[in-house]
């Protein structure tokens, strides 16, 4: 019985009517989504109001300095 490994070599060198790939050609796996911050939780309800006070923060330089120029 053949292994695994000697199957996959043959099938791999086999010559035939296929469509044949570049040899730099790779399949490179996609990269996982990392999950948002759910607004139910504790730390998601953190998050949100550190990003809201970012926002807030943001707004208020944008005014100063409106204001000074």
């Amino acid at each position: 019985m053949k292994k695994f490994k000697d199957v996959w070599e043959t099938a791999a060198n086999a010559t035939g009517i296929s469509i044949s790939m570049p040899s730099d050609a790779s399949h490179a796996k996609k990269k996982k989504k990392k999950d948002m911050y759910d607004g139910r939780t504790k730390a998601g309800r953190k998050f949100v109001e550190r990003i809201l006070a970012r926002r807030k923060a943001a707004e208020a330089k944008k005014v100063s300095e409106f204001k000074k120029g």
